[in-house]
């Protein structure tokens, strides 16, 4: 998933939100179980990391853990001691913190989390580390020398990490990302429907899908061609280009729509088109939303693409190759089908994923 390619309704930043019951044994142990969840963006922000956030403190909350999020404005050293003090992190208390997100800002006070918590009872989930720049990166300096755990979404990251930091203490694992968008009930019959799903902004491929619709419509195929997703900035050259050639395409928008509204479009759709520059990989959200939903899937494949994901989806190679497959996909999409009972699939439902978290931090 890349940050940002989900949406879903943020939190208020700054407050300790939706402290869920612990079981009787628990509360008898006050704040020793705790897990506080940390995440930078705006209060009604769209963002894939920030919705994760959420979700994540949901179903690990479901397990009897007493678990918080906290929405900040931006990292800095005195957000930090606020949720050292506000949260009772003693005991057996952990914070996870979740990076990057939107509106994080460029200040390395991430970094002083080690210090500032302690290595030992510290998390971190880096959604992305092999895109960040040699500065960026070594914000993560002061966890690769400490005693935290830098969880990653997939091995292509993890490896990337551990290049990077060849001499580290810190321990490191891999959990993959679950989907923000509940796969709700199926539509009664699934549109001749091509749908894109994810952040509109740059190097997610939204160009090729506009050029791959452009080119079935000069063909004549009759389709319903849908762009569904977050424009966290409407003032960007992407979301500019889509606009403007959306009626000319015959474009159906669907901008930062709830959770509930982007199931129905993915379940009336027949065959998703998300060409990311980069490849598709276990941390593509919008990708892993679309599978679950039962679309033919048509993106690109890199190095960074497991053979699971390589095996579940049709490769995208370039606009008139890809316009003939999307053509044949729309008239049989049972072709590309997932196998949603396969083990890849289970091992990214949220049940397995709180279970996970809930082991890393001690409390199973």
């Amino acid at each position: 998933m890349t940050g940002g390619t989900m949406v879903g309704q943020g939190t208020a930043h700054g407050t300790a939100q939706d402290a869920a019951p612990a079981s009787s044994a628990r509360a008898a142990q006050g704040a020793a179980d705790r897990a506080v969840v940390a995440v930078t963006g705006r209060p009604g922000a769209r963002c894939g990391v920030a919705d994760y956030a959420d979700k994540l403190r949901a179903v690990v909350a479901a397990r009897g853990v007493d678990v918080r999020l906290e929405r900040l404005p931006r990292w800095s050293l005195g957000a930090l001691l606020r949720i050292r003090a506000r949260c009772g992190l003693g005991g057996r208390g952990v914070l996870h913190i979740q990076y990057p997100s939107l509106d994080m800002g460029n200040s390395p006070a991430v970094g002083l989390a080690p210090l500032t918590i302690g290595g030992r009872r510290l998390y971190l989930t880096l959604h992305e580390f092999s895109i960040f720049g040699r500065a960026r990166k070594l914000y993560m300096l002061p966890f690769a020398l400490s005693r935290a755990t830098v969880i990653f979404s997939n091995a292509f990251e993890r490896a990337a990490f551990e290049r990077f930091f060849p001499i580290r203490r810190c321990r490191t694992d891999v959990v993959p990302i679950g989907s923000n968008i509940a796969v709700g009930a199926p539509a009664p019959e699934r549109a001749r429907a091509l749908v894109y799903f994810g952040q509109i902004g740059p190097g997610k491929g939204l160009e090729a899908f506009l050029d791959v619709v452009g080119r079935l419509r000069a063909a004549g195929e009759d389709l319903d061609a849908v762009v569904v997703g977050s424009a966290p900035d409407r003032a960007c050259p992407v979301f500019w280009e889509v606009a403007e050639r959306a009626e000319a395409l015959g474009l159906r928008l669907v901008l930062d729509a709830e959770p509930d509204r982007v199931s129905e479009e993915l379940s009336r759709a027949r065959v998703a088109l998300l060409p990311f520059p980069d490849g598709v990989s276990e941390k593509r959200g919008s990708a892993i939303a679309c599978l679950e939903h039962g679309l033919a899937v048509v993106t690109t494949h890199s190095d960074k693409t497991p053979d699971w994901l390589r095996d579940a989806t049709v490769r995208h190679v370039g606009v008139a190759e890809t316009a003939e497959r999307v053509r044949t996909l729309l008239d049989r999409p049972e072709a590309a089908a997932p196998d949603l009972d396969a083990a890849p699939f289970r091992a990214l439902r949220w049940p397995d994923i709180a279970e996970r978290h809930a082991q890393l931090y001690g409390f199973r």
